[in-house]
């Protein structure tokens, strides 16, 4: 067991598992960044052996356009971000999921400045994101947050869909509790090698070069569209072998979408995010008294598959809150 916060446990898994990582500190999320940052200037190495190049940028839209770079010439990479530093990358995640270029993003989620600037957590972020097409892993606890960082980037690689994974600034990110580590093994065990060859191959290369960025006339553009609907069908099964991988691998077993409480719950709680622990200790001190009490955590919020989520709910559920 180490004792860490939640940035820096999510920044291990991300450092040791990318090859490019390219910055621009923005809080709740800076501390990722300036640990793999300082990691790198330290000469720490990543699972394969390679000291990770990290770049900061001009601005979050700078340091999503480099990952974008990096990807399209094989490399590995990822970035932390929050708020409007997460607004500021919207274009190139359209690009980039629309690409299938497998990569993870890590939000340390904030709320978004209106008539002033807060720095306080709430998810309306991430929310600003939902229709990039990216798909949307959720941790809720520094732990879940270090697990939920590798089962983003075996996801990717194994769908090809972009990840973005993201916990609830200061709640969890900068949350200290004792976490079971993940070792260089496990990584390096769990990451999918022959998806990463793949990925590479992908690469540009003037040896057999191949053009990107075309134009697409309304003939074309809709079918190519549609044409990426079988990638993101299987981003659900890609999640959860990726959680029974995991679960083989370290004995913590999660699920997309996971029920707690009553098997006969009759009233369930439905939510995401760091209060989830605060309704698990609900859960347990109701069961102590007799009642049918439950609640329904979600991890894989997009692509949202509503039928997974009927099927974790107990049918003897006759009354459901779902808390934002």
């Amino acid at each position: 067991m180490i004792t860490i916060d939640g940035n820096g446990a999510v920044a291990s898994v991300a450092f040791r598992t990318s090859e490019v990582i390219a910055i621009y500190p923005i809080t709740p999320s800076s501390t990722m960044a300036e640990q793999a940052d300082a990691w790198a200037g330290n000469g720490l190495k990543n699972v394969w052996g390679d000291v990770p190049r990290v770049v900061e940028m001009q601005s979050e839209a700078g340091a999503i356009g480099a990952v974008h770079g990096a990807l399209q010439t094989g490399a590995l990479s990822t970035s932390f971000t929050s708020s409007q530093g997460l607004l500021l990358m919207i274009p190139t995640l359209y690009k980039l999921a629309g690409q299938l270029m497998p990569f993870v993003l890590h939000v340390a989620a904030r709320t978004v400045a209106t008539h002033a600037l807060s720095i306080f957590g709430d998810h309306s972020d991430v929310m600003a994101v939902r229709q990039t097409g990216c798909a949307m892993l959720c941790a809720s606890s520094v732990q879940e947050a270090q697990d939920f960082a590798l089962i983003s980037h075996i996801a990717t690689l194994q769908s090809r869909v972009p990840f973005i994974h993201f916990f609830d600034g200061f709640r969890t990110s900068h949350e200290i509790n004792k976490i079971a580590p993940l070792a260089d093994d496990t990584l390096l065990s769990l990451l999918p090698q022959d998806k990463i060859d793949e990925h590479r191959q992908r690469a540009l290369n003037p040896e057999h070069p191949v053009i990107r960025g075309t134009s697409a006339n309304p003939d074309t553009y809709f079918q190519s569209r549609e044409a990426t609907n079988p990638w993101y069908d299987a981003v659900y099964a890609h999640v959860e072998t990726a959680m029974n991988d995991f679960a083989a691998a370290t004995g913590r077993q999660y699920k997309p979408f996971e029920f707690y409480g009553h098997p006969q719950a009759e009233r369930v709680i439905v939510i995401m995010g760091s209060a989830i622990g605060t309704c698990e200790e609900v859960v347990d001190e109701l069961l102590s008294r007799g009642e049918k009490v439950g609640v329904l955590k979600v991890r894989l919020y997009r692509p949202f598959s509503a039928a997974h989520l009927l099927e974790a709910l107990p049918v003897s559920a006759r009354a459901v809150a779902v808390l934002d």
